[in-house]
């Protein structure tokens, strides 16, 4: 069933694609952009959202520090502080996890074909008998200075995927230079802890994925970085440079 509704219908649009081209890196390229169009009505409602949480951080750190002894009465202006703004808390998981299932879908479609040893086994996958591999035919897997069925043997690309995973973490960070002064000066641990995670997040994501561009196919991680690279644009796009203006501030105000 999962084949049938998500994995085979991605796996023949990049087939489609990839007969299109005759390039698995640039079917990859083009099938990661397309894929990422497509998701914006999914993945925009949690920018946007993203978005709000830091626009009223000075707000809400008001409150934090004029009732941090009443934690009863802090819920309770948080929470009309968020209606006010049309923030619900829990709506982004519900994204999350769409999000999340449609990437496993993609990713195993990827997988799929940059990992398979025998393409002609593949065609009971394909619908159309023009994507179809011909006995003894090869996959065009040839992509600059990589083979897209083996790991990057460079490192170059599993490097710059690092690089732009952590500019795109860091720019959906809902904490703000504002509300790490404030912390500070707030008798409960909740705030600490929820910016510690939030910290971890910032490194834990980009050594996964460089844990990944060791041991996957350097198509996998060309499908990652591309679509890394557009989130960053959307995310620009549609509310800024996020946590990483913080991060330009707090580099000026060392300078000086």
């Amino acid at each position: 069933m999962w084949n049938t509704i998500l994995i085979n219908p991605i796996f023949n649009f990049l087939m489609a694609l990839y007969r299109l081209t005759d390039s698995l890196g640039l079917s990859i390229i083009l099938f990661t952009i397309i894929a990422k169009a497509i998701l914006i009505p999914v993945t925009l409602p949690s920018i946007k959202m993203a978005k709000k949480q830091r626009d009223i951080q000075p707000e809400l750190q008001k409150i934090n520090q004029k009732f941090k002894y009443d934690k009863k009465k802090q819920a309770e202006l948080q929470m009309e502080l968020f209606k006010k703004h049309g923030i619900n808390p829990g709506a982004g998981c519900i994204t999350t996890i769409i999000t999340f299932i449609l990437m496993i879908a993609i990713y195993r479609a990827l997988v799929k074909l940059t990992m398979a040893t025998d393409l002609a086994a593949l065609n009971a996958d394909i619908y159309f008998d023009a994507f179809k591999f011909s006995p003894g035919e090869s996959l065009a897997t040839k992509f600059l200075y990589l083979d897209l069925i083996k790991p990057d043997p460079y490192l170059i690309l599993t490097v710059l995927t690092v690089v732009a995973q952590f500019v795109a973490t860091k720019m959906i960070s809902p904490y703000s230079k504002t509300s790490t002064k404030a912390v500070k000066h707030t008798p409960s641990q909740t705030d600490d802890i929820a910016q510690a995670m939030q910290k971890q997040n910032q490194y834990i994501m980009p050594l996964m994925f460089f844990i990944f561009g060791i041991t996957l196919p350097s198509g996998v991680m060309l499908y990652i970085f591309v679509s890394t690279l557009f989130q960053i644009g959307q995310t620009y796009y549609f509310s800024g440079w996020g946590g990483l203006k913080d991060w330009f501030v707090k580099k000026s105000d060392k300078k000086k």
